[in-house]
């Protein structure tokens, strides 16, 4: 069962009104793989810092692979035993979560097309489920970002949000129609079920306080490790803000209420918003004082919207992103809006990924990168 909140707040959190969720023995490892390599008929060295393995231990190129192989490519290919392929797997390098990642591994859509919002186009986007403790069912108030196997980057407020009854429990991905499971694309072909992923910890940013909106970020770490597939896949994260100019075109993806339809939609949303400039913000929450207080860190939020539509209750800890050559990258997370969702001139309130990218990257356990 699912479920929904809504506040009416001036200023209200897109995940709703503040909610209240409160609470016989076998060969060795070593053994096997000398048996493996000494039995390899040829292998090649790989391109830079990719590494030649098992295609087994690559599971991100497995659908690429299947693609070059049915066209006669064989670029990523490395090696082949009586055992298994072998290919070129790209590996991250140090420092995990800025611009010198490899991006081979991050925010790339296994399903592509122009103006293609269907199953499969955002697998970076995961709900956030709260349990009811008394009858076992869940409500996703909110979503989060896949940014590792182990690791979803949300919203504080969401992180913090509190019902009675309930209490943050998991992380669902490879979600797209929270009306079917597993979700099949008009062409005929299906992702596989959803998997609700415990949470073993949540980290909030320390200067955080509940019912504000500064530092406005927390990671949730997961149980175990998410597999991924065309629905469920990791974006990344942009660190710089030089290219982020007032007018550039960027996405709000989540699921939750647009301004412009009168019901929230069960399958996946993205719209496209501007990107604003900080004088017209701050002009925007004058009266609210949300945006000025001696709180105020320089450079913490972001604006995007104004132009009289807008991502409205639900979105909370959505993310914000672009499509830079060719991949997606996280630009902001949602932290707040007008109770006037969707008006003129009201444009609505991003945590910036370029100002915390260095305390996602302090914060998230060197283990689930």
């Amino acid at each position: 069962e699912e479920s929904e909140t809504s506040g009416s707040n001036t200023v209200a959190a897109r995940s709703g009104h503040p909610i209240a969720y409160d609470d016989p023995a076998s060969p060795s490892a070593e053994t096997t793989a000398a048996l493996k390599e000494s039995k390899a008929l040829y292998r090649v060295s790989c391109p830079g810092v990719s590494e030649c393995v098992p295609l087994a231990e690559c599971p991100e190129l497995l659908l690429e692979i299947s693609r070059q192989c049915y066209r006669g490519d064989f670029s990523l290919s490395c090696g082949v035993n009586e055992f298994e392929p072998h290919v070129c797997c790209p590996r991250v390098t140090s420092p995990t979560f800025n611009n010198q990642r490899v991006t081979a591994t991050c925010g790339k859509s296994i399903v592509q097309g122009d103006f293609y919002n269907g199953l499969g186009a955002y697998p970076f986007v995961a709900r956030i489920g709260f349990k009811n403790t008394k009858t076992g069912t869940f409500i996703f108030p909110c979503s989060g970002s896949i940014i590792a196997r182990q690791i979803v980057l949300t919203s504080a407020h969401c992180a913090l949000a509190k019902a009675e009854s309930h209490r943050l429990s998991s992380v669902r991905v490879g979600d797209y129609d929270t009306r079917t499971d597993p979700d099949c694309g008009s062409t005929g072909f299906c992702a596989p079920v959803a998997i609700n992923h415990a949470v073993s910890q949540i980290i909030v940013h320390p200067d955080y306080i509940e019912g504000q909106f500064h530092h406005d970020i927390a990671l949730l770490i997961l149980r175990t490790p998410i597999n991924y597939t065309v629905a469920a896949q990791p974006i990344c994260l942009h660190a710089r803000k030089q290219d982020l100019t007032v007018g550039r075109r960027v996405q709000i993806i989540g699921w939750g209420k647009l301004s412009t339809i009168a019901t929230k939609s069960p399958e996946l949303q993205s719209l496209e918003v501007p990107l604003t400039s900080w004088d017209k913000c701050v002009r925007a929450y004058a009266s609210t004082g949300a945006l000025q207080s001696p709180q105020s860190i320089d450079g913490e939020w972001m604006c995007a919207g104004g132009e009289g539509r807008d991502a409205c209750h639900g979105f909370g800890g959505a993310p914000l992103i672009i499509r830079d050559q060719g991949r997606y990258a996280q630009i902001g997370i949602m932290s707040f809006g007008a109770e006037t969702c969707g008006a003129l001139n009201m444009p609505s309130v991003y945590t910036s990924i370029a100002h915390y990218a260095p305390w996602i990257e302090a914060n998230s356990p060197k283990a689930f990168v």
